[in-house]
């Protein structure tokens, strides 16, 4: 069953936000908790100190950068008619990766995420590598998951690692953490509705910051996250 567009209110039936919950779940086993995407090295460097700090540095990534560049090609990757245009969008991303690191994430959690949803009995095309972001869109428009709550799950699966990566890395407690989620909601919902009028437009990341950093980390020399 597809879904129905009612004004702006998406009705669907309630097996697809229990699917949505799982797909984006932090205990989904693709090893996302492994990862900073970059924060560790922004603490490191004290760029990001305590919350203020830290909401600052989420704010800026989510609104230049996620929602700008991954969740313009999980849209994509969601409308994808065919086999062949995913992978043609899913090579895209994958070559705008901008350093190593970056990269291999985005390269081993897609394969986990893939053997999920082989296990799961979802098809998912042949490709020789692929990206996260871009099978969360393919197997969210598999499971009806509706657009929006895509690009929120992505967000939000997103910003709950970045609160476990400051929980461990700065360290911050549970209140300053809840603080920071509190503070940054009305971001996430303004990312969605922005990636919506972006999803024809020329996908693009304007955070340099964060490839300067994510290259740094690769030769940091004590660290507890992969990227």
């Amino acid at each position: 069953m597809g879904n129905k567009q009612e004004g702006t209110i998406t009705m669907t039936r309630p097996e697809h936000l229990i699917q949505a919950l799982q797909l984006f779940s932090p205990s989904l086993p693709i090893g996302a908790f492994a990862f900073s995407q970059g924060l560790e090295a922004a603490i490191e460097s004290r760029r990001v100190h305590d919350a203020e700090s830290l909401r600052w540095w989420c704010d800026g990534v989510m609104r230049f950068s996620l929602t700008t560049l991954d969740c313009n090609y999980a849209i994509r990757a969601y409308r994808a008619g065919s086999e062949s245009v995913f992978r043609a969008v899913n090579t895209e991303l994958l070559a705008s990766r901008e350093t190593r690191e970056l990269l291999q994430e985005d390269l081993l959690l897609g394969a986990a995420l893939k053997k999920w949803a082989i296990d799961q009995g979802v098809d998912v095309p042949e490709a020789e590598e692929y990206s996260l972001v871009c099978l969360y869109g393919w197997i969210s428009a598999r499971y009806e998951i509706p657009e929006d709550w895509l690009i929120s799950g992505i967000l939000w699966s997103w910003l709950d690692n970045q609160m476990l990566v400051a929980a461990k890395a700065i360290p911050l407690g549970q209140n300053a953490l809840q603080g920071v989620l509190s503070a940054l909601k009305p971001v996430v919902t303004e990312c969605v509705g922005l990636s919506r009028q972006l999803a024809t437009t020329e996908a693009h990341s304007t955070v340099p910051l964060l490839s300067v950093l994510s290259a740094q980390h690769e030769i940091q020399y004590s660290r507890l996250f992969r990227s």
